[in-house]
C-alpha cells in the first residue's frame, strides 16, 4: 500500500480517558468517533490496509476525472482543429440512507463490581464495541451482496461489499473507463480459474498461473508490484505455502522456516479472514474505501427491568450507517472458481 494510506490508517490516537457519560449520549462527540474509528481499524487487518472516508452526509459523490489511453489529436500544419479532446467526468457514490448497523452489550454487574472506575467502565464497553465493530464490518465488506455470500439476506439486501461491488452492484456510481470516450465501467476485470477459462470448467488450485492471469488481467498503466497485494482467504495462503514446502529447492526451504515472505513476480500475498476460499483480488488496498457516516449513536441504560432482572450493570447499544466503494475499479482483477484448499 502507499505510504500515504499507511501513515493515515496506521497513526494511534492518544487514547484519552473516557467515562461512562459519554456512552450516554444520542451521538458520540466527534473526537470520540474519529477515536474509535482509529480504534477499529487497529483491529482489523483489512480496515486497516484501506482507506477510511468519513462521511458528513448521508450521501456524498466523489468525482472522478476519466483520462482515456489517448486524449489527444493532431493537425496539418495550416489546419484546424475539428475536434476537443477533454477529460471526462464521472462520480463513485457513497450512500448510507437506510443502512443502519448496531450492536448490543450487556456487562454483568460481577463483572464490574467494586473494582472499576467509571474511567475503567466506559474504556471497557467501548473496547468491546472497538472489536465487534471491527469484526463485523470486515466481514460485511467482504462478503455483503456477493454472489454466494453466506451472510443473512437482511445483510446482503441492504449493504454491498467490495467483492459484490467488482461484480457490477454498484448501479449509482459513473466510473469512467479508459478505453473509449464515454464508456463506464461497472464491473472489475475478472479472470476464471479452471482448466478451460470459463465458469464450465474444472476450479484449478492456487498456483503461479493464477497469479500470472490475475496480474495480466490488470491493464498495464495500473499494474504496480509496490502498491498492489493478492488478497485470498487465510486457508488458500496455508495450503499454497505448505505446497511450496514440499519442493525440493531453496524456496521450499525458505517457506518451511518462515525466513522470508512468498511474493510471486513480486507481488504481496495477504491472507484476510472472512475471504471467501473461491475468489481472490488483486488490488491496490488504497482504492478499496469504508465510508463510515460521522453520525454514530450510542446509548445505554442502568437502570431497567432488564438491566435488574439480570443482574446487568448496563446494557449498551451502538449504532452507525456505513458505505464501502472502490474508487477505480479497472486498476484490480478479480480471480473466481478457485479450487477449495
Amino acid at each position: 500500500m502507499s505510504d500515504q494510506a499507511r501513515t493515515a490508517n496506521t497513526q494511534s490516537l492518544q487514547k484519552s480517558p473516557i467515562n461512562t457519560t459519554d456512552l450516554s449520549g444520542a451521538q458520540l462527540p466527534r473526537d470520540l468517533f474519529e477515536e474509535f474509528i482509529e480504534r477499529t481499524q487497529e483491529e482489523s487487518e483489512l480496515l486497516d490496509m484501506v482507506r477510511v472516508e468519513p462521511l458528513a452526509r448521508k450521501e456524498m459523490a466523489k468525482p472522478k476525472i476519466g483520462v482515456p489511453e489517448l486524449s489527444g489529436g493532431t493537425r496539418a500544419e495550416d489546419g484546424s482543429r475539428p475536434e476537443t479532446s477533454s477529460a471526462t467526468s464521472g462520480a463513485v457514490e457513497f450512500n448510507v440512507t437506510g443502512q443502519y448497523y448496531y450492536i448490543k452489550h450487556d456487562l454483568k454487574e460481577d463483572a464490574v463490581e467494586n473494582t472499576m472506575s467509571d474511567e475503567q467502565v466506559a474504556n471497557l464497553i467501548l473496547s468491546h464495541f472497538e472489536r465487534a465493530w471491527a469484526n463485523d464490518v470486515q466481514n460485511l465488506a467482504i462478503n455483503a451482496g456477493r454472489t454466494g455470500s453466506s451472510l443473512p439476506a437482511s445483510l446482503n439486501d441492504k449493504f454491498d461489499g467490495w467483492i459484490a461491488i467488482a461484480e457490477g452492484n454498484d448501479t449509482a456510481s459513473d466510473r469512467i473507463g479508459i478505453d473509449a470516450d464515454g464508456e463506464t465501467v461497472d464491473t472489475m476485470p475478472t479472470y476464471i480459474h479452471t482448466d478451460t477459462g470459463d465458469a464450465a470448467g474444472t476450479a484449478q488450485p492456487v498456483n503461479t498461473d493464477l497469479f500470472n492471469s490475475m496480474i495480466q488481467t490488470v491493464p498495464e498503466r495500473f499494474r504496480d508490484e509496490d502498491e498492489q497485494v493478492i488478497m485470498l482467504s487465510k486457508s488458500q495462503l496455508q495450503a499454497y505455502h505448505s505446497g511450496l514446502t514440499e519442493r525440493n529447492d531453496g524456496l521450499g526451504v525458505v517457506v518451511l522456516q518462515g525466513d522470508s515472505d512468498v511474493t510471486p513476480f513480486g507481488y504481496d500475498i495477504v491472507g484476510v479472514s472472512y475471504w471467501p476460499d473461491d475468489i481472490a483480488m488483486l488490488i491496490n488496498p488504497d482504492q478499496l474505501a469504508f465510508g463510515p457516516y460521522e453520525a454514530m449513536e450510542i446509548t445505554q441504560t442502568t437502570d431497567s427491568d432488564k438491566t435488574m432482572d439480570e443482574a446487568l450493570h448496563s446494557r449498551t447499544l451502538l449504532e452507525g450507517q456505513f458505505d464501502f466503494q472502490i474508487e477505480e475499479l479497472q486498476s484490480g482483477a478479480l480471480a473466481t472458481n478457485i479450487q477449495a484448499p
